[in-house]
């Protein structure tokens, strides 16, 4: 199998143009107008959506709003104020990918929501097959957007998509045996270590793993207690198993991010620490964004260095921060 990249990471939203606000005031994207002219956006090729589309890297972010209550993304948003939905990972030979995950298991979804399978893409994948992830495979194209539509550098990629899981195992069984994916062991956290790994105690209650995919990153999380807010989230988010738990776009520099996501409404849940009073990963900070103001999804914006070892903060997200509730609060673990 053959899967390049995550191709896109499709949000569900109320308004564009609130969208529209968050990632190019606030995170400094642009709309790729070739794909999704402004102000009325795209059509999607399923269930009635109008797409914007942000080029963030080597793929796009695609807010999409349901202009049918009653489709299957209508009803998925309901009274959300929105949501991480599903990603797409492309394939340079779709044919053979496609057939090889239905012969181990995925089952294709299809009519009346999703076009029909027929040997060429895109297809969506039934979630009862995937643990509950919304999972779509695409048609490699070699995206690549017009210097006009990559914004100004506030962000540059996006870091990771982050999972919510509640098995280990289940997890290593649909991205290394079905999906052909291959861990990097040299950053796992919190859980059993590979032979000459110096083990590194997690931040937060989690075991973490992450599998590389082009130039961004699949991680998932599997509390390690039943408490915390990511527990509470995959016991009330994810019932078949794993849901998307927060997105992680890179910034070069994120105190200058930090500064310029006031007039977009962006909310940070935690402080960064004084600047150039950190060491290692530290140093650069992490900010972590309140989904209530971040079109309901949980946001984490680094600038982790190539090579370093994965750094979260000691910041433990209440419940209201993992379910986009009010009121923020910030609560610190232990040093």
């Amino acid at each position: 199998m053959a899967f390049t990249r995550i191709e896109h990471v499709a949000l569900i939203v109320k308004s564009l143009e609130d969208a529209q606000k968050v990632y190019t005031q606030g995170l400094g994207l642009s709309v790729d107008q070739g794909r999704t002219p402004l102000p009325q956006g795209g059509k999607a090729n399923f269930d009635d959506l109008s797409v914007l589309a942000f080029p963030i890297g080597e793929m796009f972010i695609a807010a999409c709003k349901p202009n049918n209550p009653n489709s299957e993304m209508g009803r998925w948003l309901g009274d959300r104020a929105g949501g991480a939905h599903h990603f797409a990972l492309a394939s340079n030979d779709i044919a053979k990918d496609v057939d090889g995950l239905i012969k181990k298991g995925l089952k294709p979804l299809g009519p009346p929501t999703y076009p029909k399978w027929e040997g060429k893409g895109p297809v969506f994948f039934d979630p009862a097959t995937t643990y509950g992830l919304n999972l779509e495979v695409v048609p490699e194209d070699n995206y690549q957007p017009h210097p006009y539509f990559r914004g100004s550098g506030l962000v540059t990629g996006m870091a990771h998509i982050g999972i919510g899981a509640r098995s280990e195992g289940e997890q290593r069984r649909l991205w290394e045996d079905i999906f052909g994916l291959k861990e990097d062991p040299s950053v796992r956290r919190g859980g059993p270590f590979p032979p000459g790994h110096v083990a590194r105690a997690a931040d937060d209650p989690v075991y973490l793993t992450e599998y590389p995919v082009g130039g961004s990153v699949i991680e998932i999380s599997v509390p390690a207690d039943t408490e915390s807010g990511t527990a509470r989230f995959v016991a009330t988010r994810a019932p078949m198993g794993a849901t998307i738990h927060h997105i992680c776009p890179f910034s070069p520099d994120v105190y200058k991010f930090a500064e310029n996501i006031a007039p977009a409404g962006i909310q940070m849940i935690n402080q960064l620490p004084a600047k150039g009073t950190g060491t290692g990963p530290e140093a650069a900070g992490v900010a972590w964004l309140h989904p209530r103001t971040f079109l309901g999804v949980l946001g984490e914006v680094w600038a982790r260095k190539p090579g370093q070892i994965p750094f979260h903060g000691n910041l433990v997200l209440t419940p209201e921060h993992a379910f986009g509730g009010t009121p923020p609060r910030t609560t610190r673990a232990p040093n």
